[in-house]
């Protein structure tokens, strides 16, 4: 759903292709865009998130960082929605505010298969 407010909001607060070419962030949305491929795009788009997730969530359903998992995806899915909303608000820390969500799962991501690995040592 994340991903589907995103680009709802980006399409519908950007108001023009033209400046979503001069903006946009996404090289896939922009290579989407240029081609005109952006409903198929948006549909694999989804698809891949919500099979990844599903299939991430599945392979730790027993495990203690579980939860950790689904924070991830949870954190995952607010970026997407805060991203679409960067068009309505415009402003450079907004923005950076965004990233460092997307580094912050990242950085989670990264921390947790790394205390796996050790505590399975």
């Amino acid at each position: 759903m994340g991903v589907i407010i995103d680009y709802s909001l980006t399409f519908y607060f950007a108001g023009s292709i033209e400046r979503i070419l001069a903006h946009e962030f996404s090289p896939t949305l922009l290579f989407a865009i240029r081609n005109g491929i952006v409903l198929p795009y948006l549909a694999l788009t989804v698809v891949f998130y919500y099979f990844m997730g599903y299939t991430i969530l599945k392979f730790l359903e027993n495990e203690e960082i579980y939860p950790v998992g689904v924070f991830i995806i949870l954190l995952m899915s607010i970026t997407h929605v805060l991203g679409g909303l960067s068009w309505f608000v415009l402003k450079e820390a907004y923005s950076n505010m965004i990233f460092m969500l997307s580094m912050t799962s990242i950085i989670i991501a990264i921390s947790v298969f790394g205390y796996e690995v050790l505590k399975r040592e």
